[in-house]
C-alpha cells in the first residue's frame, strides 16, 4: 500500500503538472492556475500560514472559491485532503472580526457549489463548512436537505449552529414528513433549540415503542420545559428499560431547571425535594446531590432548612454536598443554626460541620472550633486542627504546638501538616522550644518540621537527638540533619559516621556528610576532612568514609578513590569501585576504563562500565567524540548485560557509525529487542526535529530492526520513515 505521505507528494506533483499544462490559456485558466498553486501549499503548518493561504483563496473571489470546490472528490475516488483543508481553513478565516463582507461572499459561493454538487458526501462536506460560516442566507438552501436520509444530520447540525427563527421553522416543517433516523435527528435538534412550537408535534412520540425515539423525545420535552412534559416524565419510571428508569431523574432535573428559568420556581422546588426524598440508595446519591445543588441555586438564601435536613442523611457524599453548599452561604445568622445542629448529630457529622466552619471563615464559630481541639472524640480533634489553623492564621501557632504533647499518631500527622503552613522562623522557634519536652512521636514531627523549614540555627538540638535512645527519634534526627548542617558540622558528622554500626543510620549520616561538604565554598577543599579521615582509618571501616565522595567529587578525592580500588580489603575495594562508578563528573572516565580493562571481578566490570557509559552520555561532547569514547569499550563487553550497557550509550549518538555498531547486535537473540530500539532511536528524528539519518545503509538497518520491535505504533513510524528516505534517495 502506498504510504500516505507519498500520496500527498504525488498529489502535489500532479497539481504542478496540471498547472503548467493549462498556463497561458486565458482568464479561466489563470484562476485555475492560481487555485492549484494555493492548493499545493496545503495543509498549512500553523494557523498563521493557514490564514495567509486562506486569504489568497478569498482574494480570488467567487470564481476562485468555486474552482476550489470543483476539486472535491467523492470518498474512495481519490485524495482531496488539500482541497478540504483549504475550504475549511477559509471558512474559519472569514469568520474573523470585521470580515462580514468576505464571510457573506464565501457563504453565498458555497451555497452555489452546494447546488451544483451531485455527490451526497461532497454536499455533506460543504454543509459542514456552511455550519461554520453561514448565517441567515444559508438557512433556506440547507433546509432543502432535511428530508434527505444522508444529509439530514449535517443539515440539522448546521441549522442548530446558525440558530435563527427561520431555522426553527425549517426544522418544524421537515418534521411533519420525517421518519426513521431523520425524525430522531430533528426532534433532538428541536429539543436542543428549546422550541416550544415543537411540543405539540413531538409529544405523541413520548410513548413510542422505539426506545431511541422515546428517549430523544423525552429529553427534548424536558429541555424545552413545557408543562405538558411533567406528566410524561412521571411515567418513565414504569418504562421497561432499566436505562430509561436510571435516566428519568436527570430528565426530571433538567425539566425542573427549565421550569425555574421560565418563572415556575415552586414547581422546580417541588421536584427537587421529591427527588431528594425518593432517591436514598448509596448507588444513586448523585441524584439527590444534583437536586440539592439545583435547589440551592433556585432558592438562593432560603435553602438553609433543606441543607440542615440533608446532614441527617446516612449518605456521606450527600452530607458533603450539603455542607459545601452551606459553606458558601455561611453568615453570623446561619451559623447559629449549624451550631445548634451539632447537638443533634453523631460525632462524625459534628466533625464534618467543624470542617465546614473552617472553610467558611465565619469568625463567630471560632470558639466552637477551639473547643473541639480538646474534645474527647478524636474525630472532632482531627477536624478541628486544620479548621482552627485556616481560620486563626498566624495567631494560633502557640495554641497548636502544645497539642503535640498528648497527641496520638494520627493527630500528629494532621498537626504537622497544619504547622508547616506557618512561616519558617516563627514555627522553628516554637518547635525548638518544646522539642525536648515532647514524647517521641511528637518529637519526630518537630524534628521533621525543623528540617523541612531548614532551620539551621537549631542544628545542635537535632544533633543531640541523633544520640537518643529511641531508634525512631534517632533516625528522624539523622535524616533531618541533611537539611540543617553547614560546613562547620562536617567533622562531627564524620565522627558520627565512624561510631555508627547500623546500616540504615550510616546511609543517613552519609547524606548529611555530602550536604555539609558541599556547603564549603572552594570545591577542591570539600573532601579534605574526609580524605584525612580515610587515611587515619584502617580495615573495612574505610568503606563508609569513601562512599560519600561520589556526591562531593574533586581531583584529590578521585585519586584517593582510584587508589582504594586496589585495596586488599574486599569491602573497601567494592565501596571504592561503586563510588567511582557514581562519580559526578567526566574526570572519572579514565579510571573507570582502567577498571574495565584490568579487573577480573564481573561485578566491578559491570559497575565501572555502567558508570563510564553514563558519564560519556552526560558529557558535552560531539556525537563523533562520544562514539569514539564508547568504542573503547567494544572489546571489553562480553556478557549480555555489558552489551546492553553499550547499546544504552549508543542510542543517543545520532551517527552512522553508532547505527552500524548497534546493527551488529541484531544477530544476537538476547539483544535483538534492545538493539532494534537503539537503531530506531539513532536513525529517526528526535521529537521536534524534521531530519534523521538517511541513506542506503540506514534503510537496510531499519528494515532489519523493524522485524524485532514490540510496538506496532513504532513499527508504523519506522516503515513511514523508510518510505520517506527511500523516496528522497530515489
Amino acid at each position: 500500500m502506498i504510504n500516505s505521505r507519498v500520496k500527498i507528494f504525488i498529489f502535489a506533483l500532479i497539481l504542478v503538472f496540471i498547472a503548467s499544462s493549462i498556463a497561458g490559456g486565458g482568464e479561466d485558466e489563470g484562476i485555475k492556475v492560481k487555485v492549484l498553486d494555493v492548493l499545493s501549499k496545503f495543509p498549512a503548518q500553523n494557523t498563521v500560514e493557514r490564514d495567509a493561504l486562506a486569504s489568497k483563496i478569498i482574494k480570488l473571489g467567487p470564481e476562485g472559491i468555486l474552482e476550489t470546490c470543483r476539486h472535491l472528490i467523492p470518498p474512495g475516488e481519490g485524495d482531496d485532503a488539500r482541497v478540504r483543508f483549504a475550504l475549511n481553513g477559509s471558512a474559519v478565516y472569514v469568520n474573523r472580526t470585521g470580515a462580514e463582507n468576505e464571510r457573506r461572499m464565501f457563504a453565498k459561493t458555497l451555497i452555489k457549489a452546494l447546488k451544483a454538487a451531485e455527490n451526497d458526501e461532497i454536499k455533506a462536506f460543504l454543509i459542514r463548512q456552511l455550519q461554520i460560516t453561514g448565517k441567515v442566507e444559508a438557512v433556506k438552501p440547507i433546509g432543502k436537505f432535511l428530508r434527505n436520509k444522508r444529509l439530514c444530520e449535517p443539515a440539522t447540525q448546521a441549522l442548530l449552529a446558525i440558530r435563527t427563527s427561520n431555522g426553527e421553522k425549517a426544522l418544524l416543517k421537515a418534521l411533519s414528513s420525517a421518519g426513521g433516523a431523520n425524525r430522531i435527528t430533528l426532534i433532538k435538534a428541536l429539543g436542543e433549540m428549546r422550541s416550544h412550537k415543537a411540543v405539540k408535534k413531538i409529544v405523541k412520540y413520548a410513548g413510542s415503542k422505539d426506545k431511541t425515539l422515546r428517549g430523544v423525545t423525552l429529553f427534548a420535552l424536558a429541555n424545552i420545559g413545557d408543562p405538558v412534559a411533567e406528566g410524561l416524565l412521571d411515567k418513565v419510571a414504569l418504562a421497561s428499560s432499566p436505562y430509561e428508569r436510571a435516566k428519568a431523574p436527570s430528565l426530571y432535573l433538567l425539566y425542573a431547571r427549565r421550569a425555574a428559568e421560565s418563572g415556575r420556581k415552586q414547581k422546580c422546588v417541588q421536584i427537587c425535594r421529591a427527588l431528594i426524598k425518593n432517591y436514598t440508595a448509596p448507588d444513586e446519591n448523585n441524584i439527590p446531590c444534583a437536586a440539592l445543588s439545583l435547589l440551592a441555586e433556585v432558592l438562593d438564601g432560603q435553602v438553609l432548612a433543606d441543607l440542615l435536613a440533608a446532614v441527617d442523611s446516612t449518605d456521606k457524599a450527600f452530607r458533603a454536598k450539603a455542607l459545601r453548599l452551606a459553606e458558601n452561604q455561611m453568615s453570623e445568622s446561619t451559623a447559629k443554626y449549624w451550631v445548634d445542629k451539632m447537638d443533634e448529630v453523631l460525632p462524625e457529622v459534628k466533625a464534618e460541620i467543624i470542617a465546614m466552619f473552617g472553610r467558611s471563615g465565619e469568625k463567630t464559630v471560632f470558639p466552637i472550633i477551639k473547643q473541639a481541639l480538646k474534645s474527647k472524640d478524636k474525630v472532632l480533634r482531627l477536624a478541628a486542627i486544620p479548621a482552627y489553623t485556616h481560620m486563626g492564621g498566624q495567631d494560633v501557632l502557640g495554641d497548636l504546638i502544645p497539642l503535640l504533647h498528648n497527641a496520638e499518631t494520627e493527630e500528629i500527622a494532621v498537626l504537622k501538616e497544619a504547622l508547616l503552613l506557618f512561616p519558617g522562623r516563627e514555627l522553628a522557634s516554637e518547635a525548638a522550644s518544646v522539642l525536648e519536652e515532647t514524647h517521641p512521636a511528637g518529637r519526630i514531627a518537630l524534628i521533621e518540621i525543623l528540617s523541612i523549614k531548614q532551620a539551621r540555627e537549631y542544628a545542635d538540638m537535632v544533633f543531640a537527638q541523633a544520640k537518643n535512645e529511641n531508634e525512631d527519634v534517632r533516625r528522624a534526627s539523622l535524616s533531618g540533619l541533611e537539611n540543617l548542617v553547614g560546613a562547620n558540622d562536617l567533622l562531627r558528622l564524620i565522627g558520627l559516621l565512624k561510631e555508627s554500626e547500623k546500616r540504615a543510620e550510616i546511609s543517613l549520616i552519609q547524606n548529611a556528610v555530602v550536604a555539609a561538604a558541599n556547603r564549603i565554598t572552594e570545591p577542591e577543599q570539600r573532601a579534605d576532612l574526609l580524605l584525612t579521615a580515610i587515611d587515619e582509618t584502617t580495615g573495612s571501616d574505610k568503606a563508609d568514609l569513601i562512599r560519600p565522595l561520589a556526591g562531593i567529587g574533586g581531583k584529590k578525592a578521585l585519586l584517593k578513590v582510584a587508589e582504594e580500588t586496589n585495596n586488599e580489603n574486599p569491602k573497601v575495594q567494592t565501596a571504592a569501585v561503586y563510588t567511582i562508578a557514581n562519580w559526578p563528573d567526566f574526570n572519572a572516565t579514565k579510571e573507570l576504563l582502567n577498571i574495565c580493562r584490568t579487573t577480573e571481578e564481573k561485578k566491578y566490570l559491570y559497575l565501572a562500565l555502567r558508570g563510564y557509559i553514563r558519564l560519556v552520555k552526560e558529557a558535552e561532547l560531539t556525537p563523533a567524540e562520544k562514539y569514539a569514547k564508547i568504542k573503547e569499550t567494544f572489546a571489553i563487553a562480553v556478557e549480555t548485560e555489558e552489551k546492553n550497557l553499550i547499546l544504552t550509550g549508543l542510542e543517543s549518538i545520532k551517527t552512522l557509525d553508532a547505527l552500524k555498531q548497534a546493527a551488529l547486535f541484531l544477530d544476537e537473540p538476547e539483544l535483538q529487542l534492545k538493539a532494534a530500539w537503539t537503531a530506531v532511536r539513532i536513525a529517526l528524528p528526535r521529537p521536534g526535529e524534521s531530519d534523521g539519518l538517511a541513506g542506503a545503509e540506514v534503510i537496510s538497518v531499519l528494515k532489519k530492526a523493524v522485524l524485532f520491535l514490540d510496538d506496532s505504533n513504532m513499527e508504523e513510524r519506522v516503515k513511514e520513515y523508510i518510505d520517506k528516505i527511500t523516496l528522497i534517495k530515489g
